[in-house]
């Protein structure tokens, strides 16, 4: 909620403000003889503000600009590798969404390695529509499968990187099982 108490002098007011699309608006309710009241009315006037708001987002969401960056990337979507102790490098989409109408930040990752590039990614703009509540033939939806290049480039680059920490995590692996086949010996001939 975004009500504020306000002076201006020794008049009283409550500030009803809220920000969308690069633009402030903001209305003034007088405290008079009941605050009570005054709160009341403040509090329709921000509710009527938060669905002007809303409503503006969701059309700005359907907008394939919205959900396609300048650099080709999709907002919310990158490929990365994960990387984690005593597992082998793994090539996931990762999804980070902040859905503007709603309070919890979405999350997940979609492996490459389970489904396949073009299915991995087909699957995380699927979801990406799902939390946007887009269409499958939506224009925006549309534009962010184009994308697909973008990311398919990222991996050719990444590919040697991936091969040669796969490549590290083998040899260490095989210095431990040595180490370890060594010091048993030791203590049975000891």
């Amino acid at each position: 909620m975004a009500i504020y108490d306000h002076k201006y002098g020794d008049l009283s007011y409550y500030r009803v403000f809220r920000a969308w699309g690069g633009k402030e608006y903001q209305e003034y309710v007088r405290i008079r003889k009941s605050r009570k009241s005054a709160y009341a009315k403040a509090k329709q006037i921000d509710s009527r503000l938060a669905k002007q708001q809303q409503d503006y987002c969701i059309k700005q969401a359907k907008s394939p600009s919205y959900h396609v960056r300048k650099d080709g990337g999709v907002r919310g979507l990158r490929r990365i590798t994960v990387t984690r102790k005593g597992r082998a490098p793994a090539d996931v989409f990762e999804l980070r969404i902040n859905v503007p109408w709603e309070q919890d930040i979405k999350r997940t990752t979609i492996s490459v390695a389970v489904h396949g590039e073009a299915r991995a990614f087909e699957l995380a703009v699927d979801r990406i529509c799902s939390w946007y509540k887009l269409s499958e033939d939506s224009p925006a939806r549309l534009a962010m499968m184009e994308q697909f290049g973008y990311y398919a480039e990222k991996s050719t680059r990444d590919v040697g990187q991936v091969a040669e920490l796969a490549l590290q995590k083998a040899r260490d692996e095989f210095v431990h099982l040595r180490q370890g086949l060594v010091n048993s010996l030791k203590r049975f001939t000891a």
